[in-house]
């Protein structure tokens, strides 16, 4: 009994004397600290890009119409010449001053025949209707008419009627321009400066 109490005891000495000895050992035999490897820096994740937005249920507003611009305006095309010729139109024949008229005309006062040579060198020779009537009056008035004087005309100027009025409209301020409701001639005169179109005859 004591010699295994003894034997224990030993054991168990010698043990704990051992034990130091074998851990010391492993840590004579450790290798020295190595400093950490330095790591790169990361970069931050970039933000993912939200998802659009569903655009709200509101219905648009309704813009005004914009008008067109206009196009500019294009050059007209020259005219075709017609594919059918015109028909020739008859020339219409001035009336000619015959020898009635020239005893018609002599009669008159120099300013009377000067206004006649202007009208026949514009418009052409015109078919004299009256000058010179001695005791001539005008009608309803009982005045004596210029054409008693030899300072009144009357003529006509057939299909140019229209263009001689207008003629001496502009251009005779000295004296008087007269046309008829009932007659197709012109009455000129000289002296105090009228014009009465459409009038009734008897001047």
């Amino acid at each position: 009994m004591n010699k295994r109490l003894l034997t224990a005891a030993t054991v168990a000495a010698l043990c704990a004397l051992a034990l130091p000895a074998v851990a010391a050992a492993p840590e004579a035999e450790l290798p020295a600290p190595v400093p950490p490897v330095p790591q790169l820096a990361k970069r931050p994740a970039k933000p993912v890009a939200s998802e659009p937005q569903a655009a709200p249920l509101i219905p648009p507003v309704p813009q005004p119409a914009v008008r067109p611009q206009r196009l500019a305006a294009l050059p007209a095309e020259p005219e075709l010449a017609p594919l059918v010729p015109p028909v020739p139109q008859l020339a219409i024949r001035p009336p000619r001053r015959d020898s009635r008229s020239d005893r018609l005309r002599a009669c008159l006062k120099p300013e009377a025949r000067a206004l006649l040579d202007r009208i026949e060198a514009e418009f052409g020779p015109m078919e004299i209707v009256s000058t010179c009537r001695p005791g001539a009056r005008i009608a309803g008035t009982g005045r004596i008419s210029k054409h008693a004087t030899g300072e009144a005309i009357d003529f006509n100027a057939g299909s140019r009627k229209r263009v001689v009025v207008q003629w001496l409209i502009a251009n005779h301020k000295a004296g008087g321009t007269m046309t008829y409701a009932d007659m197709s001639h012109i009455h000129v005169d000289v002296g105090a400066h009228f014009v009465a179109l459409n009038a009734y005859s008897g001047r």
